[in-house]
């Protein structure tokens, strides 16, 4: 579990260690993935291995994939991100790489080192990444996130029939609005404009029951609903200033 120390990792974590799996829990935040190991080892009688790691390293992969052959994992779940809600202009180039790095390059070195891990061993198993609705209609202030967050979605479309020949399930969620530590640091303005809210646990539920089922899930049925009417129904020019309208409302300020 990639990002698992809170938030949407953090209820993928309860979620997963509820139904009995042994967990392998990487994050930056040692004193967050330790009180975590805590509270779930108190509560589940299942293993838990911390590895605090900075996902922006260039050794990332292969330290969790150290970890991973030691354990015989055979369930990914990348959840980490690097997010910021800026003008692209202003955006240090310190910043990109960081997009880059966090939201691309480690995911895409890992799932290539996994799934070629499973398919060399002849076992089954899943891969889940944690996307965006962000990377369905990409809106203003979040140019470079929503960019990355799309290269997950194709990435597992891509892979999705590929990887089933070698009975690895891909899925790509893509998140609506969550009620977690890293939305709450964007300081959206609630006055105009209020997203409906997904709960984090709801997000991890229900996108574990789904993977295997499809390439792209989205969680809470009021979001389905909006994009199958922005993507479907509508003209793209138009549902394009509808996400960039309501992004002014909680951004603009």
């Amino acid at each position: 579990m990639a990002g698992s120390a809170e938030g949407i990792g953090e209820a993928y974590s309860k979620t997963l260690a509820a139904a009995d799996f042994n967990l392998i829990l990487v994050d930056h935040n040692r004193p967050g993935l330790e009180k975590l190991a805590k509270s779930l080892q108190n509560e589940y009688q299942i293993d838990i291995k911390l590895l605090k790691l900075d996902l922006k390293s260039g050794d990332s992969s292969y330290r969790c994939m150290e970890i991973i052959r030691e354990t015989n994992c055979r369930l990914l779940i990348y959840v980490a991100a690097y997010s910021r809600v800026e003008s692209f202009f202003r955006l240090p180039q310190h910043d990109l790489d960081l997009f880059l790095d966090i939201n691309c390059r480690t995911p895409l070195h890992l799932i290539h080192a996994f799934s070629g891990y499973l398919a060399n061993s002849g076992t089954k198993g899943g891969i889940l990444l944690v996307s965006s609705l962000a990377g369905l209609i990409g809106p203003r202030y979040v140019a470079v996130y929503a960019a990355t967050k799309s290269f997950l979605i194709r990435l597992a479309e891509s892979l999705y029939f590929e990887m089933k020949e070698v009975n690895i399930d891909v899925m790509a969620c893509a998140v609506g609005t969550v009620m977690t530590p890293t939305y709450l640091k964007s300081n959206p303005d609630f006055t105009r404009m209020k997203p409906p809210m997904t709960r984090a646990n709801q997000v991890a539920e229900r996108s574990l029951n789904a993977l295997g089922k499809t390439y792209l899930y989205i969680p809470g049925a009021f979001n389905r609903l909006i994009y199958f009417v922005l993507q479907r129904l509508m003209p793209r020019s138009q549902a394009k200033k509808m996400v960039d309208s309501a992004m002014t409302k909680m951004y603009g300020h």
